[in-house]
């Protein structure tokens, strides 16, 4: 069985004893593993999971999907409670993040750097391709761009060696999942584009992937791209997609309006999936 609980997303559930902010943190378990995909910000995730009554302190290993804080940010406050799982990032993501407004910049950076992991003897794999962590689940990243319509927003930047440059997000990754049904895909936010990294799971593995969750990050997508996103997730025989986080409100109700084959799921802080 897989279960996948929200620790954290933008809005709540039903239990109003949660705390809901910008960001997303999941706390997978599959088989006799636990793995824990994001951190969040800062606090509440950790604080979520103590309310779910789940342990974080003996999961086997923490994926940052990416750096952005709102996915990374919360990662030292679980580390100083406890956590002390391998950490497994894609390639470049301690290289600093900003959005950039005209002359302006705003950080946007997950806040601690390798001297953190140094000092914390955390043991810090990199992702860069595909990475099994044991038999049945991977990480990947280093997504093909088939879909040139899902492009990252020319806001975001980050700072390399060379000057500040648009980003790609080089560092984003992803977790799938290997069942009897075929893979499940974990999502961060998806800014590589959410249909480029089905697309790249599926063409690795040469399997079909039936369910995705996580960060889509259709918030900004217009009505053309949104249908053309539906379509594909029809022909792909995605049979549910767990959207939240960076999808926004607008596409959450478009998809749950849709119809069609693939059954929408808005999963929002405390909502739990279970996978036979």
């Amino acid at each position: 069985m897989v279960i996948l609980r929200t620790l954290l997303e933008n809005n709540l559930s039903r239990n109003r004893a949660l705390t809901a902010e910008h960001g997303l943190s999941f706390l997978v378990e599959t088989g006799d593993k636990k793995i824990l995909f994001d951190c969040s910000a800062g606090k509440a995730a950790r604080k979520n999971a103590e309310k779910m009554h789940v342990s974080l302190k003996d999961v086997d290993y923490v994926i940052l999907s990416h750096s952005h804080y709102d996915h990374a940010g919360g990662y030292p406050d679980m580390v100083s409670h406890g956590v002390h799982a391998p950490l497994v990032t894609g390639p470049r993501f301690f290289e600093e993040k900003y959005a950039r407004d005209g002359e302006k910049y705003t950080y946007l950076g997950c806040g601690f750097g390798r001297e953190f992991l140094e000092k914390k003897e955390i043991e810090h794999l990199v992702c860069e391709g595909t990475f099994t962590l044991f038999p049945g689940c991977h990480v990947v990243g280093a997504f093909e761009r088939k879909y040139g319509f899902e492009k990252p927003p020319v806001r975001f930047v980050r700072q390399t060696a060379e000057g500040m440059v648009e980003d790609e997000f080089p560092d984003e990754i992803c977790l799938v999942i290997e069942d009897v049904k075929g893979l499940i895909v974990i999502a961060g936010c998806s800014h590589p584009g959410i249909l480029n990294m089905i697309e790249s799971v599926k063409e690795r593995f040469v399997k079909p992937v039936y369910a995705v969750f996580g960060g889509s990050h259709l918030v900004e997508a217009d009505e053309a791209r949104l249908a053309e996103t539906m379509k594909k997730f029809g022909d792909m025989g995605i049979e549910t997609a767990g959207f939240n986080h960076c999808t926004g409100d607008a596409a959450q109700e478009r998809l749950a309006q849709s119809g069609g084959d693939t059954k929408y799921l808005h999963l929002k802080t405390g909502d739990c999936i279970f996978l036979p």
